[in-house]
Protein backbone atom coordinates (compact mmCIF):
# COMPACT_ATOMS: atom_id res chain seq x y z
CA UNK A 1 0.00 0.00 0.00
CA UNK A 2 1.25 3.54 -0.90
CA UNK A 3 2.57 4.95 2.58
CA UNK A 4 0.94 8.29 1.53
CA UNK A 5 -2.42 7.03 1.98
CA UNK A 6 -1.69 5.76 5.83
CA UNK A 7 -0.75 9.43 6.84
CA UNK A 8 -2.66 11.32 9.35
CA UNK A 9 -1.86 15.15 8.84
CA UNK A 10 -2.09 17.35 11.90
CA UNK A 11 -1.81 21.33 10.00
CA UNK A 12 -3.71 22.66 7.24
CA UNK A 13 -2.34 24.82 4.37
CA UNK A 14 -3.64 27.33 2.23
CA UNK A 15 -5.60 26.13 -0.81
CA UNK A 16 -2.98 26.04 -3.86
CA UNK A 17 -2.94 28.77 -6.56
CA UNK A 18 -3.41 27.36 -10.37
CA UNK A 19 -0.26 28.03 -11.73
CA UNK A 20 1.85 27.45 -8.18
CA UNK A 21 5.84 26.40 -8.25
CA UNK A 22 6.21 23.10 -7.51
CA UNK A 23 9.09 22.21 -5.15
CA UNK A 24 10.16 18.28 -4.24
CA UNK A 25 11.11 18.46 -0.19
CA UNK A 26 13.50 15.48 -0.87
CA UNK A 27 15.19 12.80 1.86
CA UNK A 28 18.32 10.85 1.10
CA UNK A 29 16.70 7.78 2.46
CA UNK A 30 13.89 5.65 2.54
CA UNK A 31 10.71 6.59 3.54
CA UNK A 32 10.11 5.15 6.71
CA UNK A 33 13.83 6.66 7.92
CA UNK A 34 12.87 9.82 6.25
CA UNK A 35 9.29 10.65 7.96
CA UNK A 36 11.39 9.71 11.59
CA UNK A 37 13.29 12.85 10.42
CA UNK A 38 11.86 16.04 12.39
CA UNK A 39 14.26 18.66 10.29
CA UNK A 40 12.36 16.85 6.90
CA UNK A 41 8.97 17.33 8.23
CA UNK A 42 9.63 20.76 9.13
CA UNK A 43 11.18 21.87 5.81
CA UNK A 44 7.59 20.17 4.34
CA UNK A 45 5.59 22.52 6.60
CA UNK A 46 7.15 26.15 6.04
CA UNK A 47 7.98 25.55 2.31
CA UNK A 48 4.19 24.47 1.80
CA UNK A 49 2.94 27.79 3.85
CA UNK A 50 2.89 29.75 1.00
CA UNK A 51 -0.40 28.94 -1.60
CA UNK A 52 2.01 29.49 -4.60
CA UNK A 53 4.18 27.10 -4.08
CA UNK A 54 3.34 23.49 -3.88
CA UNK A 55 5.45 20.96 -2.14
CA UNK A 56 5.62 17.30 -3.11
CA UNK A 57 7.78 15.05 -0.75
CA UNK A 58 10.60 12.18 -2.29
CA UNK A 59 12.37 9.09 -0.81
CA UNK A 60 14.68 7.07 -2.08
CA UNK A 61 11.97 4.20 -2.21
CA UNK A 62 9.21 6.43 -2.90
CA UNK A 63 8.15 9.55 -4.52
CA UNK A 64 4.60 11.95 -3.89
CA UNK A 65 2.65 12.55 -6.81
CA UNK A 66 2.01 16.09 -8.45
CA UNK A 67 0.98 18.16 -11.12
CA UNK A 68 4.43 18.63 -12.83
CA UNK A 69 8.21 17.90 -12.88
CA UNK A 70 9.66 20.37 -9.73
CA UNK A 71 10.86 23.67 -10.27
CA UNK A 72 13.26 23.14 -6.63
CA UNK A 73 14.09 20.18 -5.50
CA UNK A 74 15.68 20.98 -1.73
CA UNK A 75 17.47 17.97 -0.20
CA UNK A 76 17.44 18.06 4.01
CA UNK A 77 21.17 16.92 4.32
CA UNK A 78 22.82 16.20 7.73
CA UNK A 79 24.63 13.15 7.14
CA UNK A 80 28.27 12.78 4.95
CA UNK A 81 27.46 9.70 3.35
CA UNK A 82 24.33 10.35 2.43
CA UNK A 83 25.63 12.22 -0.49
CA UNK A 84 25.41 8.69 -2.56
CA UNK A 85 21.59 8.75 -2.00
CA UNK A 86 21.27 12.41 -3.42
CA UNK A 87 23.29 11.47 -6.29
CA UNK A 88 21.43 8.40 -7.02
CA UNK A 89 17.91 10.07 -6.67
CA UNK A 90 18.95 12.55 -9.10
CA UNK A 91 19.98 10.29 -11.75
CA UNK A 92 16.98 8.23 -10.90
CA UNK A 93 14.99 12.06 -11.94
CA UNK A 94 17.15 12.29 -15.11
CA UNK A 95 18.67 15.66 -13.58
CA UNK A 96 22.39 15.86 -13.86
CA UNK A 97 24.90 15.50 -11.05
CA UNK A 98 26.56 18.82 -11.69
CA UNK A 99 25.11 22.03 -11.09
CA UNK A 100 26.84 23.50 -14.43
CA UNK A 101 25.20 20.60 -16.88
CA UNK A 102 21.96 21.75 -15.52
CA UNK A 103 19.63 23.65 -18.51
CA UNK A 104 16.47 25.51 -18.79
CA UNK A 105 14.23 21.99 -18.51
CA UNK A 106 15.87 21.66 -15.03
CA UNK A 107 15.36 22.20 -11.78
CA UNK A 108 17.00 24.17 -9.28
CA UNK A 109 18.80 21.53 -6.52
CA UNK A 110 19.57 23.26 -3.03
CA UNK A 111 19.75 21.84 0.27
CA UNK A 112 20.05 22.57 3.55
CA UNK A 113 20.58 20.39 7.04
CA UNK A 114 24.06 19.54 9.10
CA UNK A 115 26.19 19.00 6.04
CA UNK A 116 26.12 22.06 4.59
CA UNK A 117 25.68 24.15 7.32
CA UNK A 118 29.32 22.95 8.62
CA UNK A 119 31.07 22.48 4.71
CA UNK A 120 29.10 22.90 1.75
CA UNK A 121 33.07 22.42 -0.13
CA UNK A 122 32.95 18.96 -1.52
CA UNK A 123 29.16 20.00 -3.03
CA UNK A 124 29.64 23.03 -4.74
CA UNK A 125 29.65 21.18 -7.81
CA UNK A 126 26.56 19.49 -6.81
CA UNK A 127 23.97 22.30 -5.57
CA UNK A 128 22.78 25.09 -7.59
CA UNK A 129 22.47 26.89 -3.48
CA UNK A 130 22.46 25.94 0.40
CA UNK A 131 20.79 26.98 2.85
CA UNK A 132 22.96 27.85 6.23
CA UNK A 133 21.47 28.62 9.24
CA UNK A 134 18.37 27.76 10.81
CA UNK A 135 15.37 27.02 8.18
CA UNK A 136 13.08 28.58 10.76
CA UNK A 137 14.81 31.94 9.71
CA UNK A 138 15.87 31.32 6.03
CA UNK A 139 12.46 29.60 5.10
CA UNK A 140 10.15 32.73 4.31
CA UNK A 141 12.21 35.00 2.57
CA UNK A 142 13.59 32.15 0.29
CA UNK A 143 9.78 31.31 -0.44
CA UNK A 144 8.94 34.92 -1.43
CA UNK A 145 11.94 35.55 -3.55
CA UNK A 146 11.60 31.96 -5.32
CA UNK A 147 7.88 33.11 -6.30
CA UNK A 148 9.29 36.91 -7.21
CA UNK A 149 11.14 35.24 -9.40
CA UNK A 150 8.89 33.02 -11.29
CA UNK A 151 9.39 34.43 -15.04
CA UNK A 152 13.24 35.13 -15.02
CA UNK A 153 16.00 32.58 -16.84
CA UNK A 154 17.64 30.27 -14.21
CA UNK A 155 21.31 32.29 -13.97
CA UNK A 156 18.81 35.32 -13.52
CA UNK A 157 17.19 33.30 -10.44
CA UNK A 158 20.51 32.23 -8.70
CA UNK A 159 21.79 35.83 -9.36
CA UNK A 160 18.94 36.98 -7.33
CA UNK A 161 18.40 34.01 -4.73
CA UNK A 162 22.29 34.86 -4.18
CA UNK A 163 21.33 38.11 -2.35
CA UNK A 164 19.16 36.68 0.44
CA UNK A 165 20.86 36.10 3.44
CA UNK A 166 21.59 32.28 4.52
CA UNK A 167 21.47 31.65 1.04
CA UNK A 168 24.79 30.53 -0.28
CA UNK A 169 25.41 30.31 -4.60
CA UNK A 170 28.36 28.86 -5.59
CA UNK A 171 28.16 29.43 -9.26
CA UNK A 172 26.51 32.52 -9.42
CA UNK A 173 27.96 34.20 -12.52
CA UNK A 174 31.86 33.82 -10.46
CA UNK A 175 30.86 35.35 -7.91
CA UNK A 176 32.11 34.39 -4.43
CA UNK A 177 30.70 32.29 -1.70
CA UNK A 178 27.80 34.53 -0.06
CA UNK A 179 29.09 34.47 3.33
CA UNK A 180 25.84 34.79 6.12
CA UNK A 181 25.76 34.48 10.05
CA UNK A 182 23.21 32.43 10.72
CA UNK A 183 20.56 33.80 12.57
CA UNK A 184 18.62 31.58 15.10
CA UNK A 185 15.16 30.81 16.14
CA UNK A 186 14.06 31.94 19.41
CA UNK A 187 13.65 29.40 22.48
CA UNK A 188 9.34 29.37 21.59
CA UNK A 189 9.40 28.17 18.46
CA UNK A 190 11.54 24.85 18.13
CA UNK A 191 9.52 22.69 16.20
CA UNK A 192 7.39 19.34 16.44
CA UNK A 193 5.53 17.01 14.16
CA UNK A 194 3.21 17.98 11.35
CA UNK A 195 2.66 14.49 9.86
CA UNK A 196 2.09 10.93 11.70
CA UNK A 197 2.37 7.45 9.66
CA UNK A 198 2.69 4.22 11.29
CA UNK A 199 5.06 3.54 8.74
CA UNK A 200 8.03 5.56 10.19
CA UNK A 201 10.38 3.48 12.68
CA UNK A 202 9.06 5.64 14.97
CA UNK A 203 5.58 5.20 14.12
CA UNK A 204 2.64 7.19 14.74
CA UNK A 205 4.72 8.81 17.03
CA UNK A 206 4.36 12.75 17.82
CA UNK A 207 7.98 14.52 18.14
CA UNK A 208 8.75 17.52 19.88
CA UNK A 209 11.91 19.39 19.82
CA UNK A 210 13.03 20.04 23.37
CA UNK A 211 15.92 21.55 23.46
CA UNK A 212 18.25 22.51 20.56
CA UNK A 213 21.93 22.60 20.67
CA UNK A 214 24.00 21.91 24.51
CA UNK A 215 25.21 23.60 26.78
CA UNK A 216 28.08 21.77 27.62
CA UNK A 217 30.42 22.11 24.22
CA UNK A 218 31.95 19.05 23.81
CA UNK A 219 34.93 19.84 21.54
CA UNK A 220 34.18 17.51 18.85
CA UNK A 221 30.50 17.88 18.77
CA UNK A 222 29.23 19.04 15.61
CA UNK A 223 25.58 18.61 17.12
CA UNK A 224 26.17 21.04 19.75
CA UNK A 225 28.43 24.05 18.07
CA UNK A 226 26.60 24.57 14.57
CA UNK A 227 23.09 25.02 16.09
CA UNK A 228 23.97 27.56 18.69
CA UNK A 229 23.33 28.64 21.21
CA UNK A 230 21.75 26.32 23.27
CA UNK A 231 17.67 27.46 23.41
CA UNK A 232 14.89 26.15 25.56
CA UNK A 233 11.28 26.74 24.92
CA UNK A 234 9.31 27.54 28.29
CA UNK A 235 7.55 23.90 29.30
CA UNK A 236 4.33 25.63 30.75
CA UNK A 237 3.85 27.91 27.15
CA UNK A 238 5.21 25.90 24.74
CA UNK A 239 6.30 22.26 25.26
CA UNK A 240 2.88 21.57 27.36
CA UNK A 241 0.74 22.67 24.79
CA UNK A 242 1.94 21.10 21.98
CA UNK A 243 2.22 17.70 23.79
CA UNK A 244 -1.55 18.41 24.55
CA UNK A 245 -2.14 19.01 21.06
CA UNK A 246 -0.28 15.84 20.00
CA UNK A 247 -1.96 13.42 22.45
CA UNK A 248 -5.24 14.52 20.57
CA UNK A 249 -3.97 11.94 17.82
CA UNK A 250 -1.63 9.50 19.31
CA UNK A 251 -0.43 8.07 22.89
CA UNK A 252 3.29 7.94 21.28
CA UNK A 253 5.34 11.04 22.33
CA UNK A 254 9.44 11.06 21.38
CA UNK A 255 11.69 13.97 22.98
CA UNK A 256 14.25 15.36 20.80
CA UNK A 257 17.46 17.19 21.58
CA UNK A 258 21.22 16.94 21.66
CA UNK A 259 20.73 17.20 25.62
CA UNK A 260 17.04 16.62 26.50
CA UNK A 261 17.55 15.96 30.15
CA UNK A 262 19.06 19.52 30.38
CA UNK A 263 15.73 21.43 29.65
CA UNK A 264 16.13 23.35 32.91
CA UNK A 265 12.02 22.29 33.64
CA UNK A 266 12.37 19.00 32.55
CA UNK A 267 11.18 17.27 35.36
CA UNK A 268 8.11 19.90 35.40
CA UNK A 269 7.65 18.46 31.65
CA UNK A 270 7.62 14.69 33.10
CA UNK A 271 5.20 15.68 35.48
CA UNK A 272 2.94 16.73 33.15
CA UNK A 273 3.44 13.66 30.90
CA UNK A 274 2.79 11.54 33.61
CA UNK A 275 -0.46 13.60 34.74
CA UNK A 276 -1.57 12.92 30.90
CA UNK A 277 -0.83 9.32 31.07
CA UNK A 278 -3.35 8.86 33.67
CA UNK A 279 -6.02 11.17 31.90
CA UNK A 280 -5.20 9.47 28.44
CA UNK A 281 -8.27 8.13 26.20
CA UNK A 282 -6.39 5.59 23.91
CA UNK A 283 -6.53 2.13 24.35
CA UNK A 284 -2.95 1.89 25.00
CA UNK A 285 -1.08 3.53 27.99
CA UNK A 286 1.18 6.79 26.90
CA UNK A 287 4.49 5.63 25.72
CA UNK A 288 7.46 8.14 25.84
CA UNK A 289 10.47 7.92 23.98
CA UNK A 290 13.70 10.02 24.53
CA UNK A 291 16.50 11.25 22.47
CA UNK A 292 19.26 10.65 25.50
CA UNK A 293 20.13 11.24 28.94
CA UNK A 294 23.08 12.93 30.42
CA UNK A 295 24.67 11.39 33.60
CA UNK A 296 24.72 14.87 35.89
CA UNK A 297 20.85 15.53 35.06
CA UNK A 298 19.76 11.85 35.82
CA UNK A 299 17.66 11.76 39.19
CA UNK A 300 15.60 9.24 40.36
CA UNK A 301 12.58 11.34 39.86
CA UNK A 302 13.86 11.51 35.81
CA UNK A 303 14.49 7.95 36.34
CA UNK A 304 11.35 6.32 37.55
CA UNK A 305 9.34 9.00 35.46
CA UNK A 306 10.82 7.30 32.23
CA UNK A 307 10.69 3.87 33.50
CA UNK A 308 6.37 4.76 33.92
CA UNK A 309 5.83 6.19 30.64
CA UNK A 310 6.96 3.37 28.77
CA UNK A 311 11.20 3.94 28.36
CA UNK A 312 12.89 0.21 27.95
CA UNK A 313 15.87 1.27 27.44
CA UNK A 314 17.94 4.59 28.18
CA UNK A 315 20.97 6.03 26.05
CA UNK A 316 23.73 8.16 27.44
CA UNK A 317 26.58 9.56 25.54
CA UNK A 318 30.20 9.57 28.13
CA UNK A 319 32.35 9.37 25.55
CA UNK A 320 35.28 8.13 27.43
CA UNK A 321 36.11 6.56 30.94
CA UNK A 322 38.97 8.94 30.99
CA UNK A 323 38.89 11.67 33.61
CA UNK A 324 41.68 12.95 31.99
CA UNK A 325 40.76 12.84 28.32
CA UNK A 326 37.30 13.65 29.49
CA UNK A 327 38.39 17.12 30.47
CA UNK A 328 40.06 17.86 27.23
CA UNK A 329 37.30 17.27 25.45
CA UNK A 330 35.17 19.24 27.46
CA UNK A 331 32.92 16.89 28.79
CA UNK A 332 31.97 18.31 32.51
CA UNK A 333 31.21 15.21 34.31
CA UNK A 334 33.10 12.90 36.73
CA UNK A 335 33.20 8.58 36.58
CA UNK A 336 31.57 8.84 39.86
CA UNK A 337 29.00 10.77 38.71
CA UNK A 338 28.13 8.35 35.59
CA UNK A 339 28.36 5.59 38.23
CA UNK A 340 25.86 6.59 40.55
CA UNK A 341 23.75 7.74 37.55
CA UNK A 342 23.69 4.33 35.84
CA UNK A 343 22.71 2.93 39.50
CA UNK A 344 20.16 5.22 39.79
CA UNK A 345 18.56 4.38 36.05
CA UNK A 346 18.83 0.74 37.18
CA UNK A 347 17.49 1.01 40.37
CA UNK A 348 14.42 2.36 38.93
CA UNK A 349 13.77 -0.95 37.31
CA UNK A 350 15.56 -0.19 33.87
CA UNK A 351 17.61 -3.57 32.77
CA UNK A 352 19.10 -2.27 29.89
CA UNK A 353 21.81 0.89 29.33
CA UNK A 354 23.70 1.77 25.79
CA UNK A 355 26.30 3.91 26.57
CA UNK A 356 28.19 6.01 23.27
CA UNK A 357 31.75 6.85 23.53
CA UNK A 358 34.47 7.11 21.16
CA UNK A 359 38.05 5.74 19.85
CA UNK A 360 40.35 7.84 18.62
CA UNK A 361 40.08 11.01 20.36
CA UNK A 362 42.70 13.69 19.87
CA UNK A 363 45.61 12.97 22.46
CA UNK A 364 44.02 9.23 23.79
CA UNK A 365 46.58 6.84 25.14
CA UNK A 366 46.25 3.56 26.06
CA UNK A 367 45.75 4.35 29.51
CA UNK A 368 42.15 5.99 28.44
CA UNK A 369 41.44 3.28 27.08
CA UNK A 370 42.40 0.82 30.39
CA UNK A 371 40.10 3.86 32.02
CA UNK A 372 37.29 3.09 29.57
CA UNK A 373 37.72 -0.42 30.10
CA UNK A 374 37.77 0.02 34.15
CA UNK A 375 35.11 2.26 34.35
CA UNK A 376 32.62 -0.29 32.23
CA UNK A 377 34.09 -3.19 34.66
CA UNK A 378 32.76 -1.42 37.57
CA UNK A 379 29.47 -0.52 36.21
CA UNK A 380 28.99 -4.30 35.58
CA UNK A 381 30.27 -5.44 38.94
CA UNK A 382 27.73 -3.35 40.46
CA UNK A 383 24.82 -3.96 38.53
CA UNK A 384 25.13 -7.78 37.69
CA UNK A 385 22.23 -9.54 35.80
CA UNK A 386 22.21 -5.98 34.06
CA UNK A 387 22.44 -5.14 29.76
CA UNK A 388 25.38 -2.71 29.59
CA UNK A 389 26.45 -2.00 26.07
CA UNK A 390 29.09 0.44 24.52
CA UNK A 391 28.23 2.24 21.12
CA UNK A 392 31.85 3.18 19.87
CA UNK A 393 32.69 5.37 16.73
CA UNK A 394 35.84 6.52 15.70
CA UNK A 395 36.74 10.23 15.89
CA UNK A 396 36.06 12.10 13.04
CA UNK A 397 36.54 16.16 13.05
CA UNK A 398 34.00 18.27 11.91
CA UNK A 399 34.22 21.65 10.68
CA UNK A 400 33.19 24.50 12.69
CA UNK A 401 34.35 22.54 16.18
CA UNK A 402 37.45 22.68 17.97
CA UNK A 403 38.51 19.20 16.83
CA UNK A 404 38.65 20.54 13.15
CA UNK A 405 42.29 21.01 13.32
CA UNK A 406 42.82 17.29 14.11
CA UNK A 407 43.33 14.53 12.07
CA UNK A 408 41.83 10.91 12.43
CA UNK A 409 43.48 8.63 14.54
CA UNK A 410 45.71 6.33 12.60
CA UNK A 411 45.26 3.59 15.49
CA UNK A 412 41.87 4.17 16.05
CA UNK A 413 41.05 0.76 14.19
CA UNK A 414 43.80 -0.95 17.04
CA UNK A 415 41.90 0.54 19.44
CA UNK A 416 38.36 -0.86 18.64
CA UNK A 417 39.84 -4.55 18.47
CA UNK A 418 41.50 -3.99 21.61
CA UNK A 419 38.02 -2.67 23.21
CA UNK A 420 36.43 -5.53 21.75
CA UNK A 421 38.71 -8.13 23.24
CA UNK A 422 38.64 -6.64 26.53
CA UNK A 423 34.91 -5.75 26.81
CA UNK A 424 34.08 -9.20 25.42
CA UNK A 425 35.48 -10.91 28.47
CA UNK A 426 33.61 -7.97 31.09
CA UNK A 427 30.62 -9.19 29.35
CA UNK A 428 29.74 -5.46 27.43
CA UNK A 429 27.82 -5.48 24.59
CA UNK A 430 30.57 -3.96 22.17
CA UNK A 431 29.14 -2.28 19.20
CA UNK A 432 32.28 -0.48 16.79
CA UNK A 433 31.29 1.64 13.95
CA UNK A 434 33.15 1.11 10.93
CA UNK A 435 36.92 2.73 11.27
CA UNK A 436 36.78 2.84 7.32
CA UNK A 437 33.59 4.44 6.85
CA UNK A 438 34.84 7.38 8.97
CA UNK A 439 38.14 8.22 6.77
CA UNK A 440 35.52 8.82 4.22
CA UNK A 441 33.37 10.82 6.85
CA UNK A 442 36.49 12.78 7.34
CA UNK A 443 37.56 13.51 3.53
CA UNK A 444 34.09 15.16 3.13
CA UNK A 445 33.73 16.98 6.48
CA UNK A 446 37.12 18.81 5.49
CA UNK A 447 37.35 18.50 2.41
CA UNK A 448 37.43 21.65 -0.21
CA UNK A 449 35.87 21.35 -3.76
CA UNK A 450 38.65 19.46 -4.71
CA UNK A 451 36.87 16.16 -3.30
CA UNK A 452 33.87 16.70 -5.04
CA UNK A 453 35.68 14.50 -7.93
CA UNK A 454 36.50 11.76 -5.31
CA UNK A 455 33.30 11.78 -4.48
CA UNK A 456 31.26 11.27 -7.78
CA UNK A 457 34.08 8.94 -8.83
CA UNK A 458 33.54 6.61 -6.11
CA UNK A 459 29.84 7.12 -6.94
CA UNK A 460 30.06 6.18 -10.25
CA UNK A 461 32.31 3.00 -9.31
CA UNK A 462 29.64 1.63 -6.98
CA UNK A 463 29.40 3.51 -3.76
CA UNK A 464 31.57 0.80 -2.01
CA UNK A 465 34.71 1.19 0.25
CA UNK A 466 36.33 -0.47 -2.76
CA UNK A 467 34.59 2.15 -4.57
CA UNK A 468 36.14 5.05 -2.67
CA UNK A 469 39.83 3.31 -2.64
CA UNK A 470 39.72 2.81 -6.26
CA UNK A 471 38.65 6.62 -6.37
CA UNK A 472 41.56 8.53 -4.15
CA UNK A 473 44.19 6.13 -6.19
CA UNK A 474 42.41 7.72 -9.56
CA UNK A 475 43.06 11.17 -8.28
CA UNK A 476 46.36 10.79 -6.84
CA UNK A 477 46.81 15.09 -7.01
CA UNK A 478 44.07 15.25 -4.27
CA UNK A 479 45.87 15.13 -0.58
CA UNK A 480 43.57 12.76 0.71
CA UNK A 481 45.89 12.11 3.65
CA UNK A 482 46.27 16.19 4.42
CA UNK A 483 41.88 15.89 4.96
CA UNK A 484 41.99 13.17 6.83
CA UNK A 485 44.94 12.57 8.99
CA UNK A 486 46.37 15.67 9.06
CA UNK A 487 46.61 17.86 12.22
CA UNK A 488 46.60 21.70 11.10
CA UNK A 489 48.18 24.56 12.12
CA UNK A 490 45.64 26.86 13.50
CA UNK A 491 46.67 29.84 11.21
CA UNK A 492 46.01 28.16 8.10
CA UNK A 493 42.39 29.54 6.10
CA UNK A 494 40.12 26.56 6.32
CA UNK A 495 37.83 25.28 3.09
CA UNK A 496 34.64 26.73 4.95
CA UNK A 497 35.77 29.81 5.88
CA UNK A 498 33.28 32.36 4.82
CA UNK A 499 30.49 29.82 6.42
CA UNK A 500 29.76 32.07 9.75
CA UNK A 501 28.51 30.56 12.81
CA UNK A 502 27.38 31.67 16.18
CA UNK A 503 31.05 31.88 17.21
CA UNK A 504 33.92 33.24 15.50
CA UNK A 505 37.04 31.21 14.07
CA UNK A 506 39.15 32.84 16.98
CA UNK A 507 36.93 32.20 19.55
CA UNK A 508 36.63 28.81 17.97
CA UNK A 509 40.45 28.11 17.83
CA UNK A 510 40.75 29.19 21.16
CA UNK A 511 38.44 26.18 22.70
CA UNK A 512 40.90 23.95 20.94
CA UNK A 513 43.69 25.24 22.83
CA UNK A 514 43.37 23.01 25.82
CA UNK A 515 45.58 20.62 23.42
CA UNK A 516 48.67 23.15 22.63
Amino acid sequence: MNPFQNEKILISFPAKTKNAIQLACAFPNIYTVGMASLGFQTAWKLFNQNPALNVSRWFMDIQEKSNSAPDYIGFSFSWELDYKNIFSMLEKNNIPLRANERGTNDPIVFCGGQVPNANPGPFCENFDFFLIGDLEIVARGLTNKIIEIKNLTREEKLNELSKLPGVYVPHCMDMPWHASAKKQTTPGNLTSSSILTPDSVWPDTFIIEVVRSCPELCRFCLASYNSLPFRTPDVKDSLIPTIDFGLKYTNKIGLLGASVTQHPEFEELLEHLLSKSVEICHSKSLQVQIASVRADSVTKKTADGLLKLGSKSLTMAVETGSARLRNVINKKVSNETIIKSIETIYNSGFNSIKLYGMAGLPSETENDLNETIKLLSEIKTRNKGKKLSWGCSVFVPKAQTPFQYFGVDKGARKKLKYLSKELHKIGVDFRPESYEWSLIQALISRGDRSVNKILEDAYRYGGTLGSFKKAMKGNKNIDCDNFIFKEWDRSIKLPWENIQGHLKKEIISKHAEVLL
